[in-house]
């Protein structure tokens, strides 16, 4: 079995309690506008680092590239928390998702003089790449309240997870999970309403934290992988979210109801299932 219980239990269920009570504590105590901005994003941020942390994943001082990967989901999940305040402008943000994300790339990718596509390739499509979805995802969460983005969300670091096992790598996978369970106790904290009637459906602030852990996630299992899964499955699966825009914008916006949810939901799943498809099929080939 490649998951014990005690795995499940702590890369799981303990993130999943972690973020739905600090979500829901951090909505009840901070500010409106600071709950708005901070709750998600460090409710998403502790639960993955709890379960980071209890699976020992690896060691809290980096002996390797990959080890950065929970400082760079700090810094995102700081930044983006405060680019959301009032008075920010879009170049303002847009200047320190980049500045973040270089620095992330700079640590996240290694250093091997055999890397293919070089280091400096790796580090400029890393940067374009998590800055354009981070760019296109936080309008979307800004328009969407509910359980539906929170949901695409979990669904979409779940799917990360399953490429990254299919690359050869139970570990990074587990990363990944931490981070799917973090955001699976967001999403239920999103099924309820506070006493004011608002709902707690937003995740303002959190997409630069997810758009971190699920492309920096996905590049670590990429330069790692032990396997033939194609380089679609890893670009497809960060991406699949911002089919959620094709319900906001043009014919299908007009939807309404059941129609809506329905068709919003099947088009980033289905993006998704292609993308395992493709590394299911990709793995088995390579086996016969």
């Amino acid at each position: 079995m490649p998951f014990t219980i005690k795995d499940m239990i702590y890369g799981g269920v303990a993130p999943i309690i972690v973020a739905c009570m600090l979500l829901l504590t951090l909505r009840r105590l901070l500010p409106r506008d600071l709950g708005e901005r901070y709750s998600v994003s460090m409710a998403t941020l502790a639960g993955f680092l709890v379960g980071y942390g209890l699976l020992s994943l690896a060691p809290w001082s980096p002996t390797a590239h990959w080890h950065w990967l929970p400082y760079a989901l700090m810094a995102a999940a700081v930044v983006g928390a405060v680019v959301r305040a009032e008075g920010v402008r879009f170049f303002e943000r847009l200047l320190m998702y980049l500045f973040v994300a270089i620095a992330a790339g700079w640590f996240l990718v290694p250093t091997w003089k055999d890397l293919v596509p070089s280091q400096t390739v790796h580090l400029i499509l890393f940067v374009v790449y998590l800055v354009a979805l981070v760019s296109l995802l936080e309008p979307l969460a800004e328009r969407s309240t509910g359980p539906l983005l929170p949901l695409v969300l979990w669904i979409t670091i779940t799917a990360a997870a399953v490429v990254l096992a299919l690359s050869g790598s139970l570990r990074f996978a587990q990363v990944a999970l931490a981070g799917a369970g973090a955001l699976f106790g967001v999403m239920l904290v999103t099924c309820f309403k506070r006493e004011t009637g608002r709902e707690t459906g937003r995740v303002t602030g959190a997409a630069f934290v997810f758009s971190m852990m699920a492309v920096g996630s996905l590049l670590i299992g990429c330069v790692h992988s032990f396997s033939e899964v194609p380089l679609a499955s890893y670009l497809l699966v960060p991406a699949a979210p911002l089919a959620l825009w094709s319900c906001e914008i043009g014919p299908l916006s007009r939807l309404t109801g059941v129609k809506r949810y329905f068709v919003a939901f099947s088009l980033p799943v289905t993006l998704l299932g292609s993308a395992v498809l493709l590394a299911v099929v990709a793995e088995m080939n390579s086996l016969e």
